[in-house]
């Protein structure tokens, strides 16, 4: 799963990257295209307290990424570029860059 958490990372980063500096606005069809290892992730990560943190902690957190969802999902229902650029790049980045070795990512920036 470390694999799919890192290419889905990245990707997701890319598609942020392509927002903010190259002024990409359509990002909708790219973000459609990798919903369903999106789905993946989120139902890995709810699937229980694999990280052995406070029980209350890891609710709160479930809770958060369920939220960040379904902003995702309302965000391509309503073509709210906006919207969908936060979910991703604000919300789910920060869940999957928890798994992504920091050693990868600084090697992954020098590919920009």
């Amino acid at each position: 799963m470390e694999e799919k958490i890192q290419a889905l990372f990245y990707k997701l980063r890319r598609i942020g990257i392509s927002f903010l500096i190259y002024q990409e606005r359509n990002i909708t069809e790219q973000v459609k295209k990798i919903i369903p290892e999106i789905q993946e992730f989120v139902l890995w990560f709810l699937e229980g307290n694999r990280f052995g943190i406070e029980e209350e902690l890891y609710q709160d957190m479930s809770s958060n990424l369920l939220h960040i969802l379904e902003d995702i999902l309302e965000a391509l229902k309503q073509n709210d570029t906006v919207l969908l650029y936060d979910a991703t790049a604000n919300g789910l980045l920060d869940y999957l860059q928890l798994f992504v070795e920091l050693e990868q990512e600084e090697e992954a920036d020098d590919d920009l």
